[in-house]
């Protein structure tokens, strides 16, 4: 068989293997992911409703699990329970309601909410 045939079909076998994995992540993405867009997000009875990045692998997150609401924090290790929030704490995370709604209250920042859980100890 000459050069050109076994390159070209090397071509079309890479080429094919290539299509294949961006057919998946765009299956995987949508299907796998669908509570998750952009990372945060999320529906039903999980949502994930704020994240904070401290440094490499490490990840505060606040979570609505059903009528509860955590501060999660990730690491290489795994998740550990920071502290469960009321629900006050909680409805301060929730969303902007769509524009013409009713005024949400602004989300309080990463650093104020450690600070509040701090002084409860």
């Amino acid at each position: 068989m000459p050069p050109i045939l076994s390159a070209l079909g090397l071509l079309a076998v890479v080429l094919l293997v290539m299509g294949g994995a961006y057919a998946f992540t765009r299956w995987a993405g949508r299907s796998l992911g669908a509570g998750f867009p952009g990372g945060l997000g999320g529906s039903g009875r999980f949502q994930v409703l704020d994240r904070a990045v401290l440094g490499r692998d490490q990840t505060l997150l606040v979570v609505r699990a059903g009528e509860r609401y955590l501060l999660l924090g990730s690491s290489s290790a795994g998740l550990t329970l920071l502290a469960e929030l009321s629900r006050e704490e909680g409805e301060q995370w929730r969303p902007a309601p769509p524009a013409g709604g009713l005024e949400g209250k602004k989300p309080s920042d990463f650093l104020a909410l450690v600070q509040r859980l701090r002084e409860k100890k």
